[in-house]
């Protein structure tokens, strides 16, 4: 039996699939979850003209606490009209975004993080709500369906500097 492996070496392989099919499926779980929540924004319509955004950093989720395992977050900085940011959810993995504003909605496209594919998104913008940015102030837009968070955390700045130096 000169061929045969080792009997830890047959033993480690079941964790190490098992722990590449989990991965997967956190991965998978998270692409779903952000794709069913931007696709959720942009199936409403945006009310009134367009809102300018202003410049600043912004953080919006679907719950109105920040870090809510299993809820779906996107962090974004806007310059000049132009947006770049993540959607994420906690514990998990997160695809870059960028996009502008235009015809009262986020024209966004998601990148996916492991195969570089591109999707492209609508998410609508409701005028005369107000809106909490990092950078000061607040602004006169609020995505439809998910709430504002005032506070950027750490890891929201991280996922920033990732995507932003794509």
């Amino acid at each position: 039996m000169a061929n045969s492996l080792p009997i830890s070496a047959s033993i480690a392989a079941p964790a190490s699939w098992g722990n590449r099919i989990q991965t997967g499926l956190r991965r998978l779980a998270t692409a779903t979850a952000a794709v069913i929540a931007l696709s959720a924004l942009a199936s409403q319509g945006a009310v009134g003209s367009t809102p300018a955004l202003p410049d600043g950093t912004y953080l919006y989720g679907e719950s109105p606490e920040a870090n809510t395992i299993g809820a779906v977050y996107f962090v974004f900085e806007a310059r000049e009209g132009r947006l770049s940011g993540a959607v994420y959810q906690p514990a998990s993995s997160f695809d870059c975004v960028r996009g502008t504003m235009a015809h009262g909605a986020l024209d966004l496209v998601i990148t996916d993080a492991y195969d570089q594919s591109e999707t492209p998104y609508s998410v609508a913008v409701v005028r005369d709500a107000t809106v909490a940015s990092a950078t000061g102030g607040a602004g006169p837009a609020q995505l439809e369906g998910m709430y504002a968070i005032a506070t950027i955390s750490e890891l929201d700045q991280q996922l920033l500097a990732a995507c932003t130096q794509r």
